[in-house]
């Protein structure tokens, strides 16, 4: 009967200093709650272990929760970035496009009058886009777009820097 007792005034022990320490750091960061945890646990050596454990648990699902929400945020931010229309020459060829939410167009007038309009998809968590059939990486650098190929060669200059108008 002793055994049982101490088992679960142990187990009362470890809950209760596992409460208090996650209710306390509740505005702390993992690195702090686990410095402090050990700094005031004055429970038994099982205690210790299952509270230890309970908390990395926590820690690592507060750590998840906020990477996840930090890439949301940097997801929209990227996006609504982009929207508008960007304007740039390349290879002699008028180029302008334009950008709303994760879609857009890019439409090419060449030096013969001839026009041709592809669909774009933003993906503003890997900041690339979808041209046509081509994947290109996008850099926002104030007003300036850069666009770049991802399957160009090492010769090749297919970097095209357009400017928001």
């Amino acid at each position: 009967m002793k055994v049982s007792k101490k088992l679960v005034f142990s187990a009362l022990t470890a809950m209760t200093a596992f409460v208090l320490v996650a209710c306390g750091n509740s505005g702390q960061n993992p690195s702090n709650q686990a410095a402090q945890s050990q700094a005031s646990s004055s429970v038994s050596q099982s205690s210790e272990t299952v509270s230890s454990n309970s908390k990395a648990s926590s820690n690592t699902n507060s750590s998840v929760n906020t990477s996840s929400s930090e890439a949301s945020t940097s997801s929209q931010t990227a996006a609504s970035d982009l929207y508008g229309t960007y304007k740039a020459t390349h290879e002699g060829d008028a180029l302008t496009l334009e950008v709303s939410g994760n879609k857009g167009t890019l439409t090419k007038v060449e030096r013969d009058g001839e026009q041709e309009i592809e669909q774009v998809q933003v993906d503003p968590t890997n900041q690339t886009m979808i041209v046509g059939d081509d994947v290109k990486r996008y850099r926002i650098e104030g007003k300036q777009l850069t666009l770049e190929d991802l399957s160009q060669e090492n010769d090749d200059d297919d970097t095209i820097v357009f400017t928001k108008q």
